[in-house]
């Protein structure tokens, strides 16, 4: 057994914590905070807690990160979508038509050809059938 035991009252965390706080720190090496040992070293210690205690005291003589990185995109967006996000669909069909019309255009003759033949074939029918009755 290690040589830390936790407070009474001390709650277990899982991987995503561990990796939280390791993303963390990478943050503060970063940010300069850290050096490459010391951060090598939290990491470690970091990715061994079992206890939320564990992984607070590696961020003991650090400051609190600021919820949004200038270099890093927010991950919710709000308000509307890009126009751009419209015009797309119209785009990839129109990518799709023109690829099907330049790559295979035997496939618009079949699809003629049997609009030809079953469009009189099935009104001429409909025709004998109407006399009959």
């Amino acid at each position: 057994m290690s040589g830390y035991l936790p407070a009474r009252g001390s709650l277990r965390i899982g991987d995503a914590e561990r990796d939280r706080a390791v993303e963390q720190l990478s943050d503060h090496f970063v940010a300069g905070r850290l050096t490459q040992e010391e951060f090598e070293e939290r990491s470690d210690q970091a990715t061994k807690a079992r206890y939320a205690d564990e992984v607070d005291l590696l961020f003991a003589d650090l400051p609190e990160l600021e919820t949004t990185h200038p270099g890093r995109p927010r991950r919710g967006r709000s308000g509307p979508p890009s126009p751009l996000m419209f015009v797309i669909p119209v785009l990839m069909i129109g990518l799709v038509a023109s690829a099907v019309v330049l790559a295979a255009p035997w496939l618009l003759w079949m699809l003629f050809w049997v609009a030809m033949f079953s469009g009189p074939a099935r009104h001429h029918r409909w025709q004998q059938g109407g006399r009959r009755g």
